[in-house]
């Protein structure tokens, strides 16, 4: 019975070992292959320079966590008293965004060493988020008011919010595109991010005494790290192709959060805030795509539609203080930043 054990384990260790042998000799485990590649998939054009310019059209819509302004229909409880009935029945306000223009523009070239390419590109976005209401409204972000006699003095009977962003990246990397099929083709990439990111909320509150405030909070990022993901594409026919993108992003950079608050025509708060901090972030793109050679290929065009979404995680460190400012509240934003919306793209190869 152990002979026999034996010899059939034998038999199984030579059987495996002859496999992997075959497929993948010793001599090439963890060193650079030779001559064992997948077969290049990139755009290529004959007797040209192989260089390439790339174009985007951005439709976004940019949301984020955290741009609250005024609870609506308030009761004007006193604080600090045992309420009998609702405080407030109403609806939370916050800035509107919506759909707004952007653009992406890359430059690049193919690379004789391996048959890898390299990529600069630029993206830049602009939002411009409004939003007002009326009625008895409590105020969610601080006011320099105090308790008068018989009457709470920090509810507004109307306020409006505007939320400004300004979105620079640049993207500087490097890939290799194969074929892994017949129609499949992968993309890894590997490169260099840098970031400019601000952001001002703007608050204007008309209160019940008479009175009015202004307020603004900052969130401003600049920084930089690295990028990686991974290009797919499957291709169909006549020079069709269905396309998807994912990536993630690590930086560290410098946030700007200083909170400015005036009270009739006397600035009553000042706070500022810097400090370095990392930053993380994540993109999905998926699409369809028409790739065309002409002039006895030396030229390529590609054209481009698809679906968009980055997402920017706790880039809102705003500084947010509520009730009234004596009291001391304070609470730093860890708000998510989120674009979506449609890419559409013109690629040119000469």
């Amino acid at each position: 019975m152990e002979k026999r054990t034996l010899v059939i384990s034998g038999l199984i260790l030579t059987t495996l070992s002859s496999l992997s042998a075959g497929e993948l000799p010793s001599s090439t485990q963890g060193k650079e292959a030779v001559g064992m590649v997948n077969p290049s998939s990139r755009y290529q054009v004959d007797n040209g320079w192989n260089l390439f310019l790339n174009t985007e059209f951005l439709w976004w819509v940019a949301k984020e966590d955290g741009l609250y302004y005024a609870q609506s229909d308030y009761t004007g409880a006193l604080p600090g008293a045992a309420p009998s009935a609702k405080v407030f029945d109403g609806h939370l306000h916050k800035v509107k965004p919506h759909f707004r223009p952007g653009f992406r523009i890359g430059f690049g070239g193919n690379m004789a060493y391996d048959e890898w390419d390299i990529m600069l590109n630029w993206t830049w976005f602009q939002s411009h988020a409004r939003d007002k209401t009326r009625g008895l409204l409590l105020t969610l972000w601080g006011n320099p008011t105090a308790n008068a006699v018989g009457q709470l003095t920090n509810g507004a009977d109307s306020a409006h919010a505007k939320w400004d962003l300004h979105f620079n990246v640049l993207d500087l990397e490097m890939g290799r595109s194969f074929w892994v099929g017949r129609h499949f083709s992968l993309r890894p990439f590997l490169g260099l991010r840098g970031a400019w990111i601000d952001q001002h909320l703007n608050i204007h509150y008309d209160y019940i005494t008479g009175s009015e405030g202004r307020i603004r909070a900052e969130s401003d990022f600049e920084g930089g790290g690295i990028r990686a993901g991974l290009d797919m594409r499957f291709a169909l026919l006549g020079g069709w192709s269905f396309y998807g993108i994912a990536s993630a992003s690590m930086l560290y950079g410098f946030y700007d959060c200083d909170f400015h608050e005036h009270f009739e025509s006397s600035e009553v708060a000042e706070s500022r805030d810097g400090f370095h901090n990392a930053a993380s972030t994540a993109q999905l793109a998926l699409g369809v795509r028409w790739d065309t050679y002409v002039h006895k290929d030396r030229y390529h065009f590609g054209l481009y539609a698809g679906w968009e979404q980055n997402i920017w995680f706790g880039i809102n460190k705003m500084n947010h203080f509520f009730h009234n400012l004596s009291e001391g509240n304070l609470e730093q934003m860890n708000g998510d930043l989120s674009l979506s919306g449609g890419t559409f793209g013109v690629r040119f190869d000469f």
